[in-house]
């Protein structure tokens, strides 16, 4: 399927808000040496990425939240995740109870709001609905998964209890992602998008391009707890 024909056919799953998150947190296309200039920042993602979606997701359709709250929000949650929460990670049950409890006071400190009780289960970050999302963008070509990517000119694997995937989107993906975003600046730039079928996505695409900029500017060492 040509890029063309997805854009025209307008599939509705291709643009239902967590979808179209789980295309944003993944890993960008690299072209090959020599056919672009390189980004000066690219922020590599494996699936573990992809317990963010559906807590966004919720945020930017349920939430009335600013930008700068959401700033503020995923700030205090990241440096939390980095520094207070590290010990847990060693035990995965743990460190997501431990994880949305935080999340959820964050929210909480922020817009006073929580987040649903569906949003805590297992299944609703890690499983099925997550798998279907994927497993239809893979369908379509749109992403795909690696466990050996090139970095700086070496391959390089990243190996946790198991070797982590890194998933990125495929050329096709790259372009269907750009054309998106282009078609919702272009919305933004007139003032259409509070009437647009995009509304909600464009609050996702703010809500990570804030996301990335927080965790390209973590370059301080992290405190030992």
């Amino acid at each position: 399927m040509s890029l063309e024909q997805l854009i025209n056919e307008r599939n509705e799953a291709i643009l239902k808000v967590d979808e179209y998150g789980l295309l944003c947190m993944t890993t960008a296309y690299v072209p090959p040496e020599g056919e672009e200039e390189p980004s000066s920042e690219l922020l590599y993602t494996s699936k573990q990425a992809y317990m963010w979606v559906p807590i966004l997701s919720y945020i930017v359709e349920n939430v009335e939240i600013s930008e700068e709250d959401m700033k503020i929000f995923l700030e205090m949650s990241l440096d939390s995740l980095t520094t207070h929460h590290r010990t847990r990670w060693s035990n995965r049950a743990e460190a997501l109870e431990g994880m949305l409890e935080m999340l959820n006071s964050m929210l909480f400190y922020t817009t006073r709001k929580k987040l649903e009780d569906p949003i805590f289960e297992y299944a609703s970050l890690f499983g099925g609905s997550i798998e279907d999302i994927l497993e239809r963008l893979e369908g379509l070509g749109l992403v795909e998964e690696h466990y050996v990517e090139p970095m700086g000119g070496k391959q390089v694997a990243m190996m946790g209890f198991v070797p982590f995937g890194y998933t990125k989107r495929t050329r096709l993906g790259e372009e269907l992602y750009a054309k998106l975003n282009s078609l919702m600046l272009f919305y933004a730039q007139k003032n259409l998008v509070e009437d647009s079928d995009f509304k909600i996505h464009y609050r996702f695409y703010r809500a990570w391009e804030i996301f990335k900029s927080i965790v390209m500017k973590m370059d301080k060492p992290l405190e030992k707890k």
